[in-house]
């Protein structure tokens, strides 16, 4: 078996090749990692550090860095997916034009996720028209974000097979069983609604219901993940709700106080969490370069995302048709939630099994979360649109139905900003 990891000098990847050394499954796979020119430093220090966790683990695996995209993708069975189009200089941007506009500057939500999304657009459909040349049977297991909108393009523009991943319902999932004291084998959760923008509707221990025991009892007061900050008394909210929201979702239901936030750690040095991430990454590079470091280091926490690497052995054991497992993946809707259109891609529950995906039917959506969730699909579905056709009028639009914009000069403002700033990435919209 050959896996692929794009944008594979990436400060996370060393989290990727610690899960799959976990699973015996994986010991005689091999492991091709690709990532662009400007990134072959960090690349090659990445590559040596996995050699040496492999040999440490005494596993022969054979990991190897690809000179080509068409040398990491012959052949392969899975493409794993997590690239940053213009690197964390680009992300920063993401985050301090829409703050110049008074509005949320956030990497996968709101104005931040959009310029985002139209840069990462056309590379993925670069990368997926490549696949369908040399690898057209392969899963693409995409962690790239925003992870909904991307997987989204992939399914309307090729018939690649490819599933979304994030490791934020996992961390909800891990976190409800720490809040009830159990072993995560034992909870169920769960989730409806779109990447970063979902809600657990349900959680039970060994099958008996403990979600509305975990709400009447405030337990939901807790950071659950290291790039959003949580605010506090949200658990109040949650009483109304009657729904656990995604972290995600205080950028909408407490746009103000995040706004904030963000606006204060600027003035007070600490710049935008993308600034932040970035001297993280520094500081971890400084540690992989060691010759004597044979494992993933603690700092790497830091970087956020933890149960990365988890999530991503789970799906592709189970595609591989080791167990069938029921996990929250981005996959196209067909029927599970009945307010979305069949082709939407969704984040919901589905049952994975070897070389399938199918998600489960929940029906409609709750009422208290429904107009958001349609809004926000159809800022979804508009920005593929405005990236697939280069089209001006469909990203303007595509910005007026995200709440986190305020209108249509804000939306002319931010297409103009884009076009400044990203339109080597994106193309000129006419």
């Amino acid at each position: 078996m050959k896996l692929t990891i794009i944008g594979a000098g990436s400060s996370y990847t060393p989290e990727v090749m610690d899960g799959l050394f976990k699973e015996s499954c994986f010991d005689s796979a091999e492991i091709a990692l690709y990532d662009l020119p400007e990134a072959s430093d960090r690349l090659k220090t990445v590559h040596d550090l996995s050699n040496r966790m492999a040999y440490k683990k005494n596993i022969k695996m054979k990991i190897h860095i690809a000179d080509t995209l068409e040398e990491a993708l012959k052949g392969a069975s899975f493409v794993l997916s997590q690239f940053r189009v213009g690197l964390l200089e680009a992300r920063i941007l993401d985050e301090r034009i829409p703050l110049q506009y008074g509005l949320i500057g956030q990497e996968t939500t709101g104005a931040g996720g959009f310029f985002n999304a139209m840069r990462t657009i056309p590379a993925a459909i670069n990368l997926v028209r490549a696949m369908e040349r040399l690898c057209p049977d392969a899963w693409l297991i995409n962690f790239t974000n925003p992870s909904g909108i991307i997987t989204e393009a992939i399914h309307r523009y090729s018939n690649i097979k490819c599933v979304g991943l994030c490791n934020v319902p996992y961390n909800m999932h891990m976190d409800a069983a720490k809040l009830c004291n159990v072993d995560p084998e034992r909870v169920y959760c769960h989730m409806v609604g779109l990447n970063h923008l979902s809600y657990l509707t349900e959680i039970t221990v060994d099958g008996k219901s403990v979600m509305q025991e975990l709400i009447d009892k405030n337990m939901f007061d807790g950071q659950l993940v290291k790039n959003v900050p949580k605010v506090p008394g949200i658990s109040k909210m949650i009483s109304q709700l009657q729904l656990i929201p995604s972290p995600y979702l205080q950028y909408y239901y407490f746009e103000s106080f995040m706004l904030e936030k963000e606006l204060n750690e600027i003035k007070d040095g600490l710049g935008t969490r993308g600034e932040q991430v970035l001297s993280v990454q520094n500081r971890l590079f400084d540690l992989y370069k060691d010759p004597k470091l044979c494992e993933k280091p603690a700092e790497l926490e830091k970087r956020g995302g933890a149960y990365y690497s988890t999530v991503a052995t789970m799906l592709i054991k189970a595609l591989l048709g080791h167990d069938s497992i029921n996990m929250p993946v981005n996959y196209p809707n067909k029927g599970a939630l009945a307010d979305l259109s069949m082709d939407s891609v969704v984040e919901t529950n589905c049952i994975i099994s070897k070389n399938s995906v199918r998600p489960l039917t929940y029906g409609p959506l709750p009422p208290q979360i429904r107009g958001l969730i349609c809004q926000i699909k159809a800022y979804e579905s508009l920005t593929v649109e405005a990236s697939m056709e280069k089209s001006k009028k469909k990203a303007i639009l595509a910005l007026m139905n995200n709440p986190l914009i305020h209108g249509y000069n804000n939306a002319c403002k931010l297409v103009e900003e884009m076009q400044i700033h990203f339109g080597k990435y994106i193309g000129e919209l006419r």
